[in-house]
């Protein structure tokens, strides 16, 4: 509804092809350069005069940079789809950068230029512009109204964020949205949720969990058997007692100290190699560990809860002594990586809330299920039940 979807199908390809040639020029470039450092260790002036040299730099900063823009751009691309799915769910078409300060976790002042940027190039269908005094987000002209599926009374929208309704006391609510001749309705699967915690988590957490810490103790047996062959190597570059001792044992291929002191040297740099690679892999793994602990957690106690919308401050991972700022990035993590699925942070009457199985469906008559085709509006009457899509409106 939000996104400029044809032209982000154009970009994701276009990082594919950048993360490609980024890997292969960034792998040929450190090969080439540590070759030539490696054996021309003692002769540093041949290394910085030979012809790969400037060649292997450039490649491996063109390298990097597509690395770089390819890595921003699929960030990018991801906030762009949240925030599409928050202006989908809204029912006012007013959002207040406090807000979504709130929900994403980042500051508001970097939320209205990203989506400053976003409409010209990932998003559409929304205006920055002043409300009674105050810069919000203003959506695209929008009537919404809010049912209750099971008794069928209208409900305000400040009491459908509640998640029951005050006439029957169900959960069964749902919102239908008409904006820019598009309908499309909100409804809840919390009973799909209820006593089922895979309902809210990514397939086999447990067997993630196991593989996560598995991987994590192997990277960090990598950077220590990486480190001490590297600390080794250097102690016996510099011992002439040793390097006396190998070349006269006749074990060793090499007929002088320069050529052992270059294989010593061979070493140290594939050690040095190896540890420094796993560092940042380690610390990757350990993040993921966390998010899916966080998502094991939650998954667990929103499969307790019956309604579609609980208080942030609710969450089994906040504690009274806990950082809250800490935790709900956490539960951020959990939800960016995908451990966390069903769910969402919504901003509500200056409440932060999770929102539950929640599921926007377009195009479709929510009384029985028909397309809805050709221009909408609120008279709209389906072609197949003959009911009309929207019945009692608010309109702003």
């Amino acid at each position: 509804m939000y996104l400029r979807e044809k032209r982000i199908k154009i970009l994701k390809l276009k990082n594919v092809i950048f993360t490609a040639f980024g890997l292969f020029f960034v792998i040929e470039s450190v090969f080439v350069m540590v070759s030539l450092i490696s054996y021309y260790h003692d002769d540093l002036e041949t290394v910085l005069e030979a012809k790969a040299t400037p060649e292997s730099i450039v490649t491996f900063i063109i390298g990097i940079v597509l690395l770089l823009t390819a890595g921003i751009s699929r960030r990018l691309i991801g906030d762009a789809n949240f925030y599409s799915s928050y202006f989908e769910g809204d029912l006012s078409g007013y959002i207040q950068y406090s807000d979504l300060a709130d929900v994403t976790g980042k500051r508001a002042g970097m939320i209205r230029q990203q989506l400053h940027f976003f409409r010209k190039v990932y998003m559409k269908g929304y205006e920055q512009k002043k409300v009674d005094h105050t810069e919000q987000v203003v959506l695209n002209s929008k009537i919404s109204a809010c049912e209750c599926r099971h008794c069928g009374a209208s409900i305000e929208k400040r009491i459908y964020f509640t998640g029951i309704c005050p006439y029957c006391g169900n959960s069964d609510l749902f919102a239908k949205v008409l904006t820019d001749n598009r309908f499309y309705s909100i409804e809840n699967r919390v009973s799909e949720g209820i006593k089922n915690p895979e309902f809210y988590s990514v397939k086999n957490l447990i067997t993630k969990k196991i593989l996560f810490v598995l991987y994590l103790c192997l990277g960090l047996s990598v950077i220590g058997i990486g480190a001490v062959v590297c600390l080794g190597n250097i102690a016996d570059y510099n011992n002439q007692e040793y390097l006396k001792e190998v070349l006269l044992s006749g074990k060793s291929p090499y007929s002088s100290y320069a050529l052992i002191k270059a294989e010593i040297m061979d070493n140290i740099i594939m050690g040095a190699v190896f540890a420094l690679a796993f560092i940042p892999v380690a610390i990757n793994r350990r993040k993921k560990i966390k998010y899916i602990f966080v998502a094991d957690d939650c998954s667990q106690f929103f499969a307790q809860c019956k309604t579609p919308f609980i208080d942030a401050e609710n969450l089994p991972v906040l504690t009274k002594n806990s950082n809250r700022k800490r935790v709900l990035k956490s539960v951020r993590g959990a939800l960016r990586q995908r451990y966390l699925l069903n769910c969402t942070f919504e901003k509500h009457e200056d409440v932060l809330k999770v929102a539950l199985a929640r599921k926007i469906v377009k195009d479709q008559c929510p009384s029985c299920g028909g397309a809805i085709v050709g221009a909408v509006d609120e008279h709209y009457q389906c072609k197949y039940c003959g009911n009309i899509i929207m019945g009692v409106i608010h309109k702003k």
